[in-house]
């Protein structure tokens, strides 16, 4: 499908160089390249909300960005009467904004991103982020297994049937609720996710807060991207990912796919549980991570099976802005049989034919 004229600022397409990095180590960082008055109004946006939800926090004076209190995170946690996340929620040093649906979010996360995506992903390939509809949900496609109704329901609280129905093991034409999980559909971001100074490590000596492999099994989910609308300087709680372990995640996963090619793991429970399975344990020990960084505007592509986490914020003045967004291949594009198939043959098959042409190096 080719972007409808929205007017939004288009990120140039990656050079051959940048493809080749993005297929050898799995990831590309583009500094500062969402235009400047998109990262300005997101700023704005977040501090309005904060300022309506919990104006303790005060936009000019650092000091008050400490971390929630139990009470803080009870009085943000009730859902909408109709289901999906609260609009506004803090947990620890962490902080949600489920905005993700809205104009100005998809704008800065996914529809300036529209002609990478084509690029990498093939053009007429790609979902494209609708956002919200004039009854306030939005409505795209899910291949839904029983264990992405079980994750839809995480997000969409015990109304979470009456969203999904019944697993059908095909893709549906879902329709979610603002606040719900409107990523999983391809038609919103995952909002804004922000984190205080000074956070505590999550991952430990083993880096237990790492996962991987939202694109392995059940997912047309290729490729991810994380938005930074404000400077973001070393330290400051980056997306922190491990090199090259796409790959190895692949080549691991497809061979075990291969050797039970006669059980279909959509259907037989056989999957990759993204926190604990090999080879993520060889990853976290052999292979530093990277933690990224850079200035407002700076755009994180990854593929979507890498080890990755979010980033320890040691700074004590800045609040890790960011929104990510992964966008979804269509059905006509990545069949229902093939995405219930799991990991088979090259990893980069059903990417461009760019991408395929260019040798990772």
């Amino acid at each position: 499908m080719s972007m409808p004229g929205t007017g939004v600022p288009q990120v140039a397409r990656l050079t051959t160089s940048q493809i080749a990095q993005f297929k050898r180590e799995g990831f590309v960082v583009l500094p500062g390249v969402i235009a400047p008055d998109l990262c300005r109004r997101a700023r704005d946006q977040m501090w309005d909300t904060i300022a309506e939800h919990l104006p303790r926090l005060q936009r000019d004076a650092p000091s008050t960005w400490e971390a929630f209190t139990e009470e803080e995170a009870a009085a943000t946690s009730q859902r909408p009467e109709d289901g999906g996340d609260p609009y506004f929620f803090v947990k620890g040093h962490r902080l949600y904004i489920r905005n993700g649906a809205e104009d100005l979010l998809l704008a800065i996360g996914a529809q300036a991103l529209w002609d990478v995506a084509e690029q990498l992903l093939g053009k007429d390939e790609v979902v494209w982020p609708s956002g919200l509809d004039a009854t306030g949900c939005t409505t795209g496609p899910c291949f839904l297994t029983q264990q992405a109704a079980e994750g839809l329901g995480v997000h969409l609280g015990p109304k979470s049937k009456a969203w999904t129905g019944k697993a059908s093991f095909r893709t549906e034409d879902l329709r979610l609720p603002r606040t719900g999980p409107v990523w999983s559909t391809g038609q919103g971001t995952r909002g804004m996710y922000c984190t205080l100074p000074n956070s505590p490590p999550s991952g430990g000596p083993d880096w237990r807060g790492s996962h991987a492999g939202e694109g392995l099994y059940d997912s047309r989910q290729l490729l991810q991207t994380a938005v930074y609308f404000d400077d973001l300087p070393p330290g400051g709680g980056g997306l922190t990912l491990w090199p090259r372990s796409h790959t190895r995640i692949w080549d691991h996963w497809e061979a075990i796919n291969r050797r039970s090619r006669s059980t279909n793991p959509c259907e037989d429970g056989s999957r990759f549980v993204g926190y604990t399975d090999p080879p993520l344990g060889d990853l976290r020990a052999d292979t530093p991570p990277v933690e990224t960084c850079g200035p407002a505007g700076s755009v994180v592509l990854w593929h979507s099976i890498m080890l990755h986490m979010a980033g320890v914020n040691t700074s004590s003045d800045v609040i890790r802005q960011a929104t990510l967004y992964g966008f979804l291949k269509t059905g006509a594009a990545l069949p229902d049989q093939q995405v219930a198939d799991g990991p088979t043959g090259n990893i980069w098959d059903n990417w461009s034919d760019e991408v395929r042409a260019v040798p990772s190096g």
